[in-house]
């Protein structure tokens, strides 16, 4: 996560959904989330963070959401700390330690992530891209990575025995793994074959397309098929309310 991210299209998503999922009135509304941002300094390089011209596709879908991305944008206060300070989401922690590159420094960075996340029952995880995979393109199929095998860019990433880590938490209900979709075959594909890989260790899976621009995914590995079914109808009436940027897998 790069701070030049902070009110692009694709935070405004992210936070559109959890405020319909997590904020009152929803049947999750109680639980404590933990966002553990996988910070890093901004890339000036590329042009990352710069879909912020998106208010007109949006209006009314969140107002109050809409007024104080478009306020952090005017005032060009694009931090994550931003976000916690104007509140976006209730019952909400955010973890901002920047991650390292080196893998001792990281190994100690997730024991502080996981001891910041361990009383809430819902954490979210915000890496640039999303898993570390390698794509078969023929095969249509992925690899999940480790630490070892990412020789370059580990900080954009999460691995899959951390993201074991933050779900074997006993209490945690939920645990949602953001997806930057790739050029690999089809985004519909990609989704459904990270599903069926997701559930051979989490069982209970589903997962929601953010489609304007660069499509991303949310999946959330559920603890339970009681949550699952929750969460499953709550996305369902998201996807419901809108269509034309949301698509729910199941």
């Amino acid at each position: 996560m790069q701070n030049c991210y902070v009110a692009d299209i694709g935070d405004f998503g992210k936070f559109q959904l959890f405020r319909f999922l997590f904020n009152a009135p929803s049947p999750m509304a109680d639980n404590t989330l933990a966002q553990i941002w996988f910070l890093h300094e901004n890339e000036e390089t590329n042009n990352d963070g710069r879909h912020i011209n998106y208010f007109q596709r949006v209006k009314g879908s969140d107002e109050a959401l809409e007024a104080i991305m478009i306020d952090i944008i005017q005032r060009n206060k694009r931090d994550v700390k931003e976000l916690e300070k104007q509140k976006v989401l209730k019952n909400a922690h955010y973890f901002y330690p920047h991650i390292p590159n080196s893998y001792h420094d990281r190994s100690l960075w997730l024991k502080e992530a996981l001891s910041f996340a361990d009383s809430c029952s819902i954490v979210a995880v915000a890496p640039d891209n999303g898993i570390a995979l390698k794509c078969h393109r023929g095969e249509k199929s992925f690899l999940f990575l480790n630490y070892h095998d990412k020789k370059s860019t580990p900080h954009k990433y999460i691995f899959d025995d951390e993201i074991k880590s933050f779900y074997d938490v006993p209490h945690r209900k939920i645990t949602i793994v953001y997806q930057h979709l790739g050029r690999c075959f089809s985004h519909d594909q990609q989704i459904e074959v990270l599903l069926k890989k997701l559930r051979i260790s989490y069982k209970h899976v589903v997962a929601i397309k953010h489609k304007p621009y660069s499509p991303r995914a949310f999946f959330f590995l559920c603890k339970d098929k009681e949550i699952l079914e929750i969460l499953q109808n709550r996305l369902k009436e998201f996807e419901n309310m809108h269509s034309n940027f949301w698509k729910v897998y199941t």
